[in-house]
């Protein structure tokens, strides 16, 4: 059977109820939704016993290869997905006391009762140990879960700062500090030397361990796949990962590693905040991870029904999975507790329907290395400059997705870029503060000078922290702060946008501060600020032929919340048009462009639930006649439609064609 896009259906098996009833229900539904591969938890959630012994693992394991016989016999590949490898979170159950495991502890000083000490030495052996019992039946990919990290989940959050751990990091530093004077140390200010050594052990420890893992694991099974789960960039950041080099590591000599990013609505949430999130952890990862490594995300419906999620939902999760071409889906849809398939869902329905769409999406798709766009670069070093005057863990969370979230959201193409001192010359580029902070100086005045650059708040005190405001020809700032009785609401003086004239964005709830900026030389000032008795205070937004600066920060509560209207949308966009700069759709409230860098074909999706009449977009320096249009009908059928495009005076492209709602097309430039 040919399939390009590849479904994978986790699932939890208790033999003790594994029913003659249940496995003719496993065969139907794997026959019908067209599954490649079940991956079958091993020690799962409730029925998990945290860090099991080595002969419990092996019975386990007898099981899942008894149950899984007949599934081979279809041609369906087997995988494992083991639940604890450090553990996620402590739940009421101590380490055994037969096993050379001991616990972690946090920032705090709280010692766990369950997650183990990331750096022991009995730890790296056992688990090690156990991923080489769980090989033993050559499954065709082996999960590490996302508890392989140092963050936990609240309230432990960041680990290990045991005794031996704070050894470590004072051997490095050729310190005797005490566990509260390292971590504040660790967490005040920007780059430091404390903060380095966490990271220096952290990453170092996890690479250990990983490569332990891949050489027993293929030692047994040398054609066994590694995959790593994970979940959000930010928060991997805080251990310093290094995700490539994490793979490569998993990888055996033929089985490059593949990585399962999160997919981030386990619950269903509304379209346009699911819109912003999928760029914020799903995007962002597959652009670390880079394109060496096989991806497949993880679809989740905590807590496994219909009330969880809807289908439809699903099926648009399905569908944006093209967005960062990913070869395939891992199917977390049912009960872990060993319930098995409940036909009730329909979910063997939906995956059929879907199949066809998602592997034509997967055989034209576009990668993220070759998209075309606003260049939005990150750096996984984030968190060794992120400047924190506070001291708290939270402060160390570096968001560098803010224009990738609202660029992408708006309908403009973007183009994420896994930054490693690559040179970037003639583009259009999107910087963030908490990325600026990881470039020398030079290399911010390079990336100034040779591109056309985006700027926020943040990134405006960080060259105003370097000395470097003449790159953007100012002279001093001033942060007036949110709240603090300046400033109200910005104004566009003198321009219509939507239909209204002199149009307002708030300046006071759900945002950030406001960077007013003196320029030593005279800019286009699109708007200005105000108080709340109508004041001028300032200029906002500004351009000019090197750079469009939003000077406003990221809101840690509400990041760029303020900034989703049609009204920044509009302003941006004309920019873009009068500089025939960056392509992008028109008129089209929450639907998303993706576009390859020779503007052959492109990718709209609807992240809402009303429907779009007419899809509108604009093209740098291109000439289109004709599109062909690839979709799903309203009987989830796949269609396609060559349909003439037409060009108007201002120089938006449109196309006759109604997107319907949680819908995404893909679409053919024909000359």
């Amino acid at each position: 059977m040919n399939n390009p896009y590849r479904y994978t259906l986790r699932l939890a098996v208790d033999k003790n109820v594994y029913t003659a009833e249940k496995k003719q229900r496993l065969i139907d539904f794997v026959k019908k939704a067209h599954i490649s591969d079940v991956a079958f938890f091993l020690n799962q959630e409730e029925l998990s016993d945290t860090h099991i012994t080595l002969d419990k693992a092996k019975e386990l394991i007898r099981n899942v290869d008894e149950i899984s016989q007949p599934l081979k016999e279809l041609g369906v590949t087997i995988s494992l997905n083991p639940w604890t490898t450090m553990n996620h979170s402590d739940r009421g159950i101590s380490i055994k006391p037969e096993l050379d495991i001991k616990p972690m502890v946090n920032y705090q000083g709280v010692t766990s009762l369950s997650m183990a000490c990331p750096g022991y030495s009995g730890w790296a052996d056992y688990i090690s140990d156990i991923y080489a019992i769980w090989a033993s039946i050559h499954p065709h990919e082996l999960w590490l879960e996302d508890d392989f990290r140092h963050y936990k989940n609240a309230p432990f959050k960041l680990g290990c700062f045991c005794d031996d751990h704070m050894k470590q990091y004072n051997d490095i530093l050729q310190t005797d500090l005490s566990r509260e004077e390292f971590v504040q140390k660790m967490f005040t200010g920007g780059e430091n030397i404390y903060r380095n050594a966490y990271l220096q052990v952290a990453r170092e420890e996890i690479f250990h361990v990983a490569h332990m893992i891949e050489q027993k694991v293929h030692a047994v099974s040398p054609t066994t796949t590694l995959g790593l789960m994970s979940s959000w960039p930010e928060v991997h950041a805080l251990e310093g990962r290094d995700w490539q080099k994490l793979l490569d590591l998993m990888s055996g000599e033929d089985t490059p590693a593949v990585s399962r990013p999160h997919l981030p609505a386990y619950n269903e949430v509304s379209p346009q905040q699911y819109a912003r999130d999928f760029e914020k952890y799903t995007v962002a990862t597959r652009t670390e991870v880079g394109d060496r490594h096989k991806i497949y995300p993880e679809m989740e419906s905590f807590l496994y029904s219909p009330y969880a999620k809807s289908n439809k939902f699903t099926q648009f999760q399905l569908d944006t999975t093209s967005l960062v071409h990913a070869d395939g889906v891992l199917l977390n849809m049912f009960s872990m507790m060993g319930d098995g398939i409940n036909p009730t869902y329909r979910y063997d329905a939906l995956l059929d329907d879907d199949k066809e769409f998602l592997d034509f999406l997967y055989n034209h798709g576009v990668d993220i290395e070759q998209r075309g766009g606003v260049i939005v670069p990150m750096n996984q070093d984030v968190v060794k400059t992120k400047v924190d005057e506070e001291g708290t863990l939270e402060g160390l969370i570096a968001s560098q997705t803010q224009w990738l979230e609202f660029l992408s959201t708006m309908g403009i193409a973007t183009k994420p870029l896994n930054y490693i001192d690559q040179e970037i010359k003639n583009k259009c580029v999107a910087v963030t503060g908490n990325f600026l902070n990881t470039l020398s100086d030079d290399q911010i005045t390079q990336l100034l000078t040779r591109n056309f650059v985006l700027l926020d708040g943040d990134a405006v005190v960080t060259l105003n922290n370097r000395h470097l405001l003449n790159l953007i020809d100012a002279t001093s700032i001033e942060v007036l702060k949110n709240r603090s009785g300046q400033q109200s609401f910005e104004q566009f003086d003198g321009t219509t946008i939507s239909g209204i004239s002199d149009p307002r964005i708030t300046m006071l709830t759900h945002t950030g501060d406001y960077v007013r900026i003196q320029y030593q030389s005279q800019v286009k000032v699109h708007s200005h600020a105000y108080d709340r008795f109508e004041n001028n205070l300032g200029p906002v937004t500004v351009s000019d032929d090197k750079f469009y600066i939003l000077p406003m920060t990221d809101s840690p509560k509400y990041g760029w919340q303020a900034q989703y209207t049609d009204i920044r949308e509009g302003d941006i966009k004309h920019f873009f048009e009068e500089q025939s700069s960056v392509p992008h759709l028109v008129n089209m409230y929450n639907c998303k462009m993706v576009i390859d860098e020779a503007q052959t074909q492109m990718i709209v999706s609807n992240w809402s639930i009303d429907n779009v009449d007419g899809i509108n977009f604009f093209l740098k320096d291109r000439s289109v006649k004709q599109a062909s249009i690839t979709y799903r009908d309203e009987n989830n059928q796949m269609q396609n439609e060559v349909l003439d495009v037409t060009l108007d005076k201002k120089g938006i492209y449109h196309v006759d064609f109604t997107v319907k709602e949680l819908a995404v097309v893909h679409i053919q430039f024909l000359d």
